[in-house]
């Protein structure tokens, strides 16, 4: 969590967001993203960790939802749980 919350404040300095950034944020309501944060958002974490996470997976999910938005801590946890799988 601490990785993304302080990658995710590095970033936000791009933004017109001036709210606290927690678990609960969300990326498209609450940050502004687009898209492409989002991918840019995954890449820096792959490179970060130095391992291949299937984020288009979860953008796809995303796109199926009645909400079509994902909290930091849903990011996370996603994060997390592919980092774990092979390891």
């Amino acid at each position: 969590m601490q990785e993304v919350l302080s990658l995710l404040a590095q970033l936000a300095s791009d933004w017109e967001y001036d709210g606290e950034i927690t678990e609960e944020t969300y990326l498209f309501a609450d940050l502004g993203f687009q898209s492409l944060d989002a991918v840019v958002l995954g890449n820096s974490l792959q490179e970060r960790f130095g391992k291949p996470i299937p984020y288009a997976d979860l953008l796809a999910e995303i796109g199926q939802r009645e909400v079509q938005d994902v909290t930091i801590g849903e990011w996370v946890e996603f994060t997390y749980r592919h980092l774990q799988d092979g390891d």
